[in-house]
């Protein structure tokens, strides 16, 4: 302040003033100031006669006595009430969790049958069973007599035998 003198305090110095909360070089430079500007000095005066005031009517304040029961409920039996809210909800809170997944089971099951039946079906090729041709064994192990072949055209229904 000492560069310019025309720059008043602000209110957080006035405050740290009035307060003795400023370090020696700072009080010093706002007892310059002081010196020359009468409107800071009013706001140090104004602050103090506030702070005064304050502290004289602050003593003389009695809390009524219904609010204690609010403040302690409020702060010290907090955790207590909320032990018990969550103790009452216990029940429900089990059988929600029993619901979530016993919905959650019913929910994959219905999909994945929804997902497996739209998927194609595998064909279903007839086996055609054929008999050994000239040249041919009639089979054993890992050479089955019949084939797999895919389906051809409908055939007429034959007529039946006698």
């Amino acid at each position: 302040m000492s560069a310019r003198e025309d720059v008043h305090l602000t209110d957080a110095q006035v405050n740290e003033y009035v307060d003795r909360v400023m370090d020696e070089a700072a009080r010093a430079e706002v007892e310059r100031h002081l010196a020359s500007c009468a409107g800071c000095r009013g706001a140090i005066e104004e602050t103090r006669a506030v702070v005064t005031t304050a502290q004289r009517e602050g003593a003389s304040v009695t809390a009524p006595a219904e609010l204690w029961p609010m403040v302690a409920a409020s702060t010290i039996h907090l955790a207590a009430m909320r032990r018990q809210v969550i103790a009452s909800l216990r029940g429900v809170l089990i059988t929600g969790a029993i619901v979530l997944a016993a919905a959650t089971a019913f929910v994959t099951w219905k999909v994945a049958r929804w997902t497996a039946a739209r998927e194609a079906p595998a064909s279903t090729v007839p086996v055609r069973p054929i008999g050994p041709g000239p040249g041919q064994h009639a089979g054993h192990a890992g050479h089955p007599t019949t084939l797999r072949t895919a389906p051809g055209p409908p055939r007429a229904p034959e007529a039946p035998r006698p």
